[in-house]
C-alpha cells in the first residue's frame, strides 16, 4: 500500500508524490456497513457523521465543516497534536463537474484525433466521448480529476478552518485505489492527513 503525499502550495494548488508507508494495519473496503457506520468507526476512532440536507451534526470531539453542501470534511481526533486527521466525502454532482472541467481542458489541449478534423478555432467536434477517453487514457483523466478533487476540499478546508499548515499532506489511499473507487457521477470519498505548522 502507498501514501500520496502532497506538497502545499498556496497558489491554488497542491503538488504530489507518492511513498511507501510504514507497515500500518489495514482494512477491507468491501466491508458494508449501516449507514449509522462511518469509515473513522471502522478505523476505531470516536466519529459520526450524518448528513442533512442543510445541516451536519457530530459529537464534540469532531468538527464538520462543508464550504458547499457538495463537500464534506470531518474532522477526526488524532494522537498527535501537530496534524489534522480528515475524512472529506464529494458528492457526486461535484465529481461529475469537475471530471467535465478536467475533460475539456484535456480535450482542448490534445493532438489532433486521427481521423476527425479539427474546425476553425481549433476544436474537435462531434467525436464521441468513449473515442476521446480511450485515446487520451481513462488513467490519466482520472488521477488528474482526483487531483484537483483533493486540491480543492483540503484548500477550501485549510482557508475555512484558518489553519496554518506546513507543506505537506498525506492522502491515505494510494492512487490505484482512488481510481478504483473513483467514477464520475458517483460520490467519492478519502482519507487525508494535514501537518500544521509548528508554533515558533
Amino acid at each position: 500500500m502507498q501514501t500520496i503525499i502532497h506538497n502545499l502550495s498556496f497558489c491554488c494548488s497542491f503538488y504530489s508524490t507518492i511513498i511507501n508507508p510504514k507497515p500500518s494495519l489495514q482494512f477491507s473496503s468491501f466491508v458494508t456497513l449501516p449507514p449509522t457506520f462511518s469509515v473513522q468507526q471502522k478505523l476505531f476512532t470516536r466519529a459520526t457523521n450524518k448528513q442533512f440536507i442543510a445541516v451536519s451534526a457530530a459529537p464534540s470531539d469532531v468538527e464538520t465543516s462543508s464550504k458547499d453542501e457538495s463537500v464534506l470534511v470531518t474532522k477526526v481526533e488524532t494522537k498527535n497534536s501537530n496534524e489534522v486527521k480528515v475524512h472529506v466525502q464529494v458528492s457526486g454532482e461535484k465529481t461529475q463537474t469537475v471530471f467535465n472541467h478536467v475533460f475539456e481542458k484535456m480535450v482542448a489541449a490534445a493532438q489532433p484525433i486521427p481521423g476527425f478534423r479539427r474546425v476553425k478555432g481549433g476544436k474537435t467536434p462531434n467525436i464521441p466521448k468513449d473515442v476521446l477517453l480511450e485515446i487520451l487514457g481513462y488513467s490519466k483523466v482520472y488521477r488528474q480529476v482526483i487531483k484537483k478533487l483533493i486540491n480543492s476540499a483540503i484548500e477550501d478546508y485549510v482557508k475555512q478552518e484558518d489553519l496554518k499548515v506546513g507543506k505537506e499532506l498525506t492522502v491515505e489511499q494510494s492512487y490505484e485505489d482512488l481510481e478504483e473507487t473513483f467514477e464520475p457521477g458517483d460520490s467519492f470519498s478519502f482519507d487525508a492527513i494535514i501537518k500544521l505548522q509548528e508554533a515558533i
